[in-house]
């Protein structure tokens, strides 16, 4: 059996609570005995409405999943309609149980709740996702369930970002005659960044890209003006020879190289800061619901001709497009906890993510002042 991915939303109907995602069950874990009996009254408050996710795109080749998460929960959520098939069940007992330890782990000691011998197990994970929301600035929530194995990842959200990270090589290939040492410096540097654009790696959405553009270039051939610098003539040009391009110790190099222009003492100076900066950082966003996406938020850095040309425009447009249908900007981090395993957040990520935009935007502008 694939991965079945389940999720809880909530709901509020005047002054009364609609249970339904869990049977009602008395606990009888030991981890749950902890918690003393004690009525809970409960208090009007709005909730948000979960809505079910898209089944996960093909790019992604991954298993289809059934799927639905905790969301909407910016306010004290409580529990709505169910939106699990009756063809599927959720280990209601090891969920509750992984929802008490993930609330201690990220939201402190819970030892003094207490409930009536009349409460169920909804409302231990009721109280539990409150908690989380309130004191463990945790914003989304997504419960996974294979075989016998329950997850749950928690996303917190960093920011909205809606800048896409360009690194122009033309420039670059223009030093080959004026600069070799810097050329090759900044060329094996560049084309060791985990990126995608004009060097080939996985994405789908770049080859699709340069199909559009060479079917559009027809437009344009008779424009000797603008086919001279389209992005399908630097592609033809160039493409072999930077695919084949070997990469260099580019710091060996850098360490030799001393450089008089101002300009190429800058570019150094920022290349020396280069081990300090995690470039795999951007792997580790995530999107608030990302099953059906068709982004991710390392796609917003990429290398291009140039950052004016036909490939930069293209793409910012395409994803100015996926931005219609889809929230791209916000960004999350997230972590991973199952039985046994709480896996903390990164709290340095932001920070890091932070510095390597500063750094790319510094490298960009001074490849443009080349």
């Amino acid at each position: 059996m694939g991965i079945e991915q389940y999720g809880i939303s909530f709901l509020f109907d005047d002054e009364t609570v609609s249970v339904s995602v869990l049977p009602k069950t008395n606990a009888k874990d030991k981890v749950l005995q902890t918690l003393k009996p004690l009525t809970v009254p409960r208090q009007i408050v709005s909730g948000g409405t979960t809505e079910t996710l898209p089944k996960r795109n093909a790019k992604t080749q991954s298993t289809t999943n059934e799927s639905f998460s905790l969301s909407d929960i910016s306010v004290s959520p409580v529990l709505s309609q169910p939106l699990v098939s009756e063809e599927y069940e959720v280990d209601r007992k090891t969920l509750a149980r992984l929802m008490v330890n993930v609330t201690r782990n990220f939201a402190g000691n819970i030892d003094d709740w207490q409930f009536s011998v009349s409460d169920s197990l909804d409302d231990l994970i009721l109280r539990c996702t409150n908690r989380l929301i309130i004191k463990g600035n945790v914003d989304y929530i997504e419960v996974l369930q294979d075989d016998a194995h329950l997850r749950l990842i928690l996303k917190r959200f960093i920011a909205n970002r809606s800048t896409v990270y360009l690194i122009p090589i033309r420039p670059v290939i223009e030093l080959r005659c004026r600069n070799r040492k810097l050329y090759h410096i900044l060329l094996s540097f560049i084309k060791s960044l985990p990126y995608g654009g004009l060097f080939p790696k996985y994405e789908s959405r770049i080859d699709w890209l340069w199909e559009f553009l060479f079917e559009d270039v027809e437009n344009y051939r008779d424009n000797k003006k603008i086919m001279k610098n389209h992005s399908t003539t630097f592609y033809v040009r160039y493409k072999t020879f930077l695919e084949g391009y070997e990469i260099r110790d580019w710091k060996a190099l850098l360490d030799k190289y001393r450089p008089r222009k101002p300009v190429y003492k800058q570019i150094k100076e920022l290349l020396q800061k280069a081990e300090t900066i995690d470039f795999q950082v951007p792997f580790q966003l995530s999107d608030r619901d990302g099953y059906d996406c068709m982004f991710e938020h390392w796609e917003s850095f990429l290398v291009v001709d140039r950052t004016d040309s036909a490939f930069s425009n293209g793409y910012i447009q395409m994803l100015n497009d996926c931005s219609n249908d889809y929230d791209i900007i916000s960004t999350y981090q997230h972590t991973i906890a199952e039985d046994g395993n709480i896996e903390p957040f990164d709290e340095g990520i932001p920070y890091r993510l932070n510095r390597l935009e500063e750094f790319i935007s510094d490298l960009n502008e001074l490849l443009n002042e080349l």
